[in-house]
């Protein structure tokens, strides 16, 4: 990489409030020059001029070819020709059952978290490899194997997608001297679940929906009201993030946020009929079968 004066990050998907934006925050405390990108530019205009550092905006949609190109090209010319780190933040949460998920969102889900991704890391490859640089792809807890929290699947699929493509990202980029790290987070206080709904989440459960008996706890569940407390704030969050990428030897996984390291150990060494009745529970499908079977019973009288 460069020497630390001359380091530049370009972060995709940053918002106010957001991780995106934590994590140019923190960047800029260690003198790295940052390039911050979101879909609206405006959007943007929050953003301070840092302390030490040096920041960009720039204007970005990941599912736009068109959008990426010009992003390259100006990052190119901001840079000098290379690019350290390449953080692929942008990403959002489509939230609802899939016997009542809308097909056209869930492939506009996996349009943004999964293939823009790719797009943009192939898209800034040239950089990357010029500067020996870094791959960071924004993964969840929600894509470890077996977490599989109902009425959230195509945030977690997608997610889950992210982990096997940046696992196989990782290998394939090595020869180039370029290094990915999959960055899985856990909760973390953010306007995460707000800005899912703004980008395509339904507001609630259809009224032809199969899971109506249970309508509050299910949309309580998809706003994530029911997780647990004990989030961390993204200012931690942030500053164990790039602590861990800024060693000499960065891990190929990082886990931070809360439950992240314990919902890691749970994923591994979990017996699949245990995780189930774990989301089984949390679900209160117990509850709700119960109720299912009274609803028939009354139907068939």
């Amino acid at each position: 990489m460069a020497s630390s004066r001359d380091k530049w990050a370009l972060i995709t998907g940053v918002s106010e409030g957001g991780l995106g934006d934590a994590l140019a925050t923190e960047l800029l405390g260690h003198g790295i020059n940052v390039i911050a990108t979101a879909l609206d530019l405006g959007s943007l205009d929050y953003l301070k001029p840092p302390g030490q550092g040096r920041l960009e905006r720039l204007q970005l949609d990941v599912t736009s070819s068109t959008s990426i190109s010009s992003a390259v090209a100006e990052t190119q010319r901001i840079t000098g020709g290379g690019l350290d780190f390449l953080i692929n933040n942008a990403g959002y949460g489509y939230m609802m059952p899939l016997l009542d998920a809308s097909i056209a969102k869930i492939k506009q889900n996996f349009d943004v978290n999964v293939f823009g991704l790719i797009e943009v890391t192939q898209a800034f490859f040239p950089l990357l490899r010029t500067a020996r640089g870094m791959v960071i792809n924004q993964s969840s807890i929600a894509g470890m194997t077996g977490i599989c929290q109902p009425f959230i699947g195509t945030y977690s699929a997608s997610k889950m997608a992210v982990t096997d493509f940046s696992n196989t990202m990782r290998v394939e980029l090595e020869p180039f001297g370029v290094k990915v790290v999959t960055l899985f987070t856990g909760d973390v206080r953010t306007s995460f679940w707000q800005q899912g709904h703004a980008q395509g989440s339904d507001k609630g459960l259809p009224p032809s929906s199969p899971y109506n008996l249970m309508k509050d706890h299910a949309e309580a569940m998809m706003r994530g009201e029911t997780n647990p407390a004990g989030q961390h704030s993204r200012e931690r969050w942030a500053r164990e993030v790039v602590g861990d990428l800024l060693k000499t030897n960065p891990p190929a996984a990082v886990r931070r946020g809360y439950l992240a390291e314990s919902m890691w150990w749970l994923s591994a060494l979990s017996p699949v009929w245990l995780l189930d009745l774990m989301f089984w529970q949390t679900c209160k499908f117990s509850a709700f079968r119960t109720r299912l079977q009274g609803d028939d019973s009354k139907k068939e009288r």
